[in-house]
């Protein structure tokens, strides 16, 4: 019974123990579990709602910017062509209004376009353009053009209201800001959103104003509208894509009204703080145009600027998303975790029943099989002690201790029986029997304290045992009766070490293992985590990419357009000089008619004029794609200009010499050889355009392809990373049940014999801790465990 309680408690304390132990390492894995993986969700919430703000900030910023670069080139065209004197001031207005019409029409996404000069600032007959509302003039007569486009597509014209208001509207923005702010030298201007009322249709429209200056002062502005309309659609398309539709997309703008709103598109043009009250802290950030990433309580929160042409009034993206819907599946991972471990706990709890219950009662069977033979033994040598030598002495035969007890015991019993028979049968030789019962029972108290030593030794021996000493044997020889049961103990042990040391063995091999599998799954968790924000970035700059090879495809179609209409000009141009050419031949033979021939030069020099301006302005709108050709057209204008002086001088010299009329044929005859040159090189240039043309459309598809395939990358490395965190945690698992067998394993000295599960063990504790000392290093040393060469190994690293 004692030996069945004691191994009953030992198996419930270390069952106890083990499961207590168990059951708050699951817990702490799950909270360290939790914990890391919110944290890690929060970030790339963040992180990702920062970059859906940036991406439609810069699709915004691309848009508006289109208006204010058509804005700049058109202010730019009209102080060249205010300062020119090819163009009559009675023909000014008439190429000014072409100029805003062309630009509309050639830009669909605007709404209107529009032009608002000083009085008298252009060509100085307001008065005469009094009420001309076709003209674009208002009763002052001040040149106030805007060209609007319907629903429907139709244009029309009428004179700008309001340029020179300074009432606030009812969202606090200046009615007459856009005309305000150039004239007091605050440069480009953005009016935050307005509602206006164009050709019957209330809409909300931003307007893009660039200051016209002559000689260093303000003459007026030209400018564009952009219906707001498209960034409404871009929030509410923005929003179906975030969290399922559960983000809000909202753009404000510099003074803090709402531009639009997925949730609340009746407050466009409305401030911000009806929308919600807690967005006013956002203003600073807002009007300093700063990018901002924020979690505020149960709501994430993404600020990224729009910078809006030169203008120092930013506007801004903000998405929002709560935090219930963000970290939803962060949420269900942790309750997922959470009832595993419960489950886990109870199969722990059932398992380390069914071993306690199996080992107490093994403990029982073993303890009944040792003390029942030694209670029937006791109870026999008692009845012989008694001089009952009739008694049957059990364990006769067995090949056990017991059996050796009960041959010792059988002695005894014949002893007895012998000297009893002797004692009866020879009296009178008493004295010898006496001498030899006191000899017999000398030997008899020998064999007694022989198989006493033997008895007490095996009990040390197994309290040795019991104690975890595994090292232990007789090595001092028992008497020749006993010797037997001293080999089979030692085998017994040497065989119980053996075991233990192979288990040992075992462990520190799992230890290992499972350390390296768990600091390269670190490694691999860390690169993974690295190739998926450095794919974020480029599906970022491709969607970038793509967005301006498609605007420089569609600029290289125009420059083309523009480079054939200048060629078919340039054909015109020489054919008149042709017809100067017969015309000043007719000089030689009549000078009454050099005062025409000289009118009929000083024209073409005009026309030719124009037409490099026109085909300049053309080139500025063509950006880098028409630099060249800007470059020949100012050739072609300076040419006509030098043309138009060499006719001038000629006409005061004409009575002088006659061989200044030939000076005029030859000059004529070298600007119609220049102008052919001009003309082949347009043709030229016009090649190339299409070259260009057909390359960029090659790209932007090729780009577009990229594009998607980086993003199923992303998409993919993303899901790769979820896999590997999965992963690191279960081998940092493994590597702790592996610590706590090992441990158990080192609670028995198994001496020399287990020297290789030692060595073994030291070598696994070493490796474990060079691999958390070097991290780096471990991916290095498995690629040469592979056999990979040193070029695989750099691979791996920049992997």
């Amino acid at each position: 019974m004692k030996i069945a309680v004691l191994s009953g408690i030992c198996v419930l304390t270390a069952v106890g123990g083990l499961l207590g132990y168990g059951i708050v390492a699951a817990s702490n894995s799950q909270t360290y579990v939790s914990t890391n993986m919110t944290s890690l969700s929060r970030d790339m919430t963040i992180k990702s709602l920062t970059n859906a703000a940036l991406a439609q900030a810069r699709t915004i910023q691309g848009n508006l910017n289109e208006a204010f670069d058509a804005a700049r080139i058109t202010a730019r065209s009209f102080e060249a062509m205010a300062k020119s004197d090819a163009i009559a001031a009675d023909q000014r207005r008439a190429q000014f209004n072409a100029i805003l019409l062309n630009v509309l029409k050639d830009n669909p996404q605007f709404n209107g376009t529009y032009s608002a000069w000083e009085p008298n600032a252009l060509d100085g007959k307001d008065e005469t353009y009094r009420n001309k509302a076709s003209a674009g003039s208002d009763a002052t007569g001040r040149f106030l053009p805007y060209w609007t486009r319907a629903a429907d597509g139709k244009i029309d014209i009428q004179p700008l209201v309001e340029y020179d208001s300074h009432a606030l509207h009812p969202n606090g923005v200046v009615k007459g800001g856009w005309y305000i702010g150039p004239q007091t030298g605050q440069g480009e201007s953005i009016l935050d959103p307005l509602p206006y009322i164009v050709q019957g249709k209330n809409v909300y429209l931003a307007t893009m104003s660039v200051p016209i200056t002559i000689d260093g002062r303000f003459a007026g502005v030209a400018g564009a509208d952009f219906d707001l309309s498209f960034v409404q659609r871009l929030a509410s398309e923005v929003k179906s894509g975030l969290f399922n539709g559960k983000a809000s997309v909202t753009i404000l703008s510099y003074k803090g009204l709402v531009v639009a709103s997925s949730e609340r598109p009746d407050l466009v043009g409305e401030p911000m703080e009806r929308l919600d009250p807690s967005l006013k802290d956002l203003l600073p950030s807002i009007q300093s145009g700063k990018r901002d990433a924020t979690e505020s309580g149960a709501l994430f929160r993404a600020l990224a600027p729009i910078t809006l042409g030169r203008t120092k009034t930013p506007w801004s993206v903000l998405i929002e998303v709560p935090a219930d819907v963000a970290m939803a599946q962060a949420s269900a991972l942790d309750a997922s975790l959470s009832s595993r471990n419960v489950q886990d706990a109870w199969l722990q709890a059932a398992v380390g029943l069914a071993v306690l219950l199996a080992g107490a009662g093994a403990m029982w069977l073993v303890s009944r099989s040792i003390s029942q033979p030694i209670a029937a033994m006791t109870a026999a040598m008692q009845r012989l002690a008694d001089g009952d030598l009739q008694a049957d002495v059990p364990g006769i035969g067995r090949l056990d201790e017991i059996g050796q007890m009960a041959s010792a015991v059988q002695i005894f019993k014949e002893n007895g029986q012998r000297a009893r028979r002797l004692e009866e049968e020879a009296g009178h030789n008493r004295e010898m029997s006496e001498q030899e019962r006191n000899r017999t029972a000398a030997a008899e108290r020998k064999r007694s304290d022989e198989m006493m030593h033997a008895t007490s030794s095996l009990a040390h021996g197994l309290k040795q045992v019991a104690a975890g000493d595994l090292t232990f044997s007789f090595r001092e020889p028992f008497a020749a009766d006993f010797e037997g049961l001293r080999s089979d103990f030692n085998a017994a042990v040497e065989q119980l070490r053996s075991a233990m040391g192979l288990v040992a063995t075992t462990t520190a091999a799992i230890d290992s293992g499972s350390r390296e599998l768990s600091q390269g799954a670190n490694d691999l968790s860390k690169r993974t985590e690295q190739q998926a924000a450095a794919l974020e970035e480029t599906a970022a700059a491709l969607d970038e990419i793509t967005a301006n090879v498609t605007n420089s495809t569609k600029r290289t179609e125009e420059a083309r357009g523009v480079a054939t209409r200048a060629t078919q000009a340039a054909d015109q141009s020489a054919d008149v000089v042709s017809q100067a050419e017969l015309a000043m031949a007719r000089i030689e033979d009549s000078s009454q008619q050099i005062s025409n021939i000289i009118s009929v030069i000083d024209e073409i020099a005009f026309q030719t004029n124009l037409l490099a301006l026109n085909a300049g302005v053309e080139a500025a709108r063509a950006g880098d794609a028409g630099k060249g050709f800007a470059v020949v057209a100012q050739e072609v204008r300076e040419l006509a200009q030098r043309a138009a002086t060499a006719a001038r001088e000629i006409k005061g010299l004409i009575q002088n010499s006659s061989v200044e009329v030939e000076s005029g044929v030859k000059l004529v005859r070298n600007a119609g050889d220049a102008l052919k040159t001009i003309g082949q090189f347009i043709v030229e240039i016009n090649g190339h355009m299409d070259s260009i043309a057909t390359s960029s459309r090659e790209q932007s598809t090729g780009l577009a392809e990229v594009n998607q395939a980086v993003n199923a990358m992303d998409q993919t490395t993303q899901q790769n990373a979820a896999m590997v965190e999965q992963s690191t945690a279960a081998s940092s698992a493994l590597a702790n049940e592996a610590a706590k067998l090992r441990d158990l394993v080192d609670q028995f000295q198994l001496g020399s014999a287990s020297g290789a599960a030692q060595s073994l063990r030291h070598v696994a504790r070493t490796m474990a801790g060079q691999a958390e000392r070097s991290a780096p290093q471990a991916g290095a040393r498995r690629l040469a465990a592979t056999g990979t060469g040193p070029a695989h190994q750099q691979e791996w690293a920049e992997f």
